[in-house]
């Protein structure tokens, strides 16, 4: 086996370098409309996503610590926010030292993920980062297994068996 390489328990091949960062291009609402539908009740960029002038989202990350490392394994979501919220972010989002004076807001998680039981509309917390990072996401909902992992952490293992299944999802 390669340096920096490892065998994916899934399919048992062995990968080149260990992927820790899996992301949802779009919220699931928004993702779930056809191309008319987005076309005429969406705007979405990289960072924000409006639907029907009613659904405010905004991108962010929820990393779960790696235990033993100084890594995380990210994953790049989306958050349900309110529209006032969605208008500080934005009036916000090129002001140096924005983490100090906006912040923490409530939301919901606006992406199922496939290996956890239901994650879409987990209550989380946003908490806005330095000018050129994305907020990140503090789950609230204690029970649930991804903010069990988030407040304790994961193994080594744990993280390559995650990246393995989610890069088997991904062919």
């Amino acid at each position: 086996m390669g340096e920096g390489s490892f065998v994916c328990s899934t399919c048992g091949q062995e990968h080149s370098g260990l992927p820790l960062s899996f992301a949802a291009d779009f919220p699931d609402p928004y993702a779930n409309l056809n191309s008319d539908g987005r076309d005429s009740r969406a705007v979405a960029g990289s960072d924000q996503c409006i639907i029907d002038q009613e659904q405010f989202y905004i991108r962010g990350c929820l990393e779960i610590p790696i235990l033993g490392t100084d890594e995380v394994f990210l994953w790049g979501l989306w958050a349900r926010i309110k529209e006032k919220v969605f208008d500080e972010i934005s009036d916000y989002w090129e002001s140096e030292g924005r983490e100090k004076r906006i912040g923490h807001y409530k939301g919901l998680l606006a992406n199922s993920l496939s290996i956890y039981p239901e994650t879409l509309n987990l209550q989380l917390a946003v908490q806005v980062r330095p000018v050129g990072s994305r907020p990140l996401f503090l789950l609230e909902e204690s029970s649930h297994p991804m903010c069990v992992e988030q407040h304790a952490g994961i193994s080594p293992k744990q993280a390559t068996d995650y990246a393995c299944l989610l890069l088997r999802m991904a062919r």
